[in-house]
């Protein structure tokens, strides 16, 4: 069992080394970014939370059931924020009170969403590897940004940011 693991480990590791490089190296397209950067994500967390394959069937499902939940009611929340934004001079006070606490609705219904689903997730792998997923996935998304800014950067030598 605990071969099976490292060997696990290793493979995730290569394809997170391989992805991250393919991704820099800003190499031919053969799939859509936004489903390499998912593939990406899929490795890093794999790796970072030591998921046991058994684990990792289990996880994956609920940990894609709150992202979409979560995704759906940041995107609420942006339509929010665009409509107010867009018509801030022409609504009445009362109007904006009613936008802004939609907004703010919004903000604690996501966090509810994520305590429930933290729950939910730590059932199947436990409370200290679903605690430290919300660090993981704010490194993960660090570095994306770093190799995403890098890889600009090769492009375009005179952006200095």
């Amino acid at each position: 069992m605990k071969t099976r693991q490292i060997r696990y480990a290793i493979a995730a590791f290569a394809l997170i080394l391989v992805s991250f490089s393919t991704l820099a190296q800003g190499a031919d397209k053969p799939q859509p970014r936004k489903e390499k950067i998912e593939q990406l994500k899929i490795a890093f967390i794999t790796k970072e939370l030591d998921l046991t394959t058994e684990e990792a069937e289990k996880f994956w499902p609920v940990y894609n059931e709150m992202t979409a939940a979560l995704k759906k009611e940041k995107k609420a929340r942006r339509e929010k924020n665009a409509e107010l934004k867009a018509n801030f001079e022409t609504l009445t006070d009362a109007e904006i009170e009613k936008k802004a606490t939609e907004i703010l609705d919004s903000e604690i219904a996501e966090a509810k969403l994520k305590k429930e689903h933290t729950e939910k997730i730590a059932d199947v792998i436990g409370y200290k590897k679903a605690v430290k997923l919300l660090s993981v996935e704010q490194r993960f998304k660090r570095e994306l940004l770093k190799k995403l800014n890098e890889r600009q950067n090769q492009n375009n030598p005179s952006n200095t940011n």
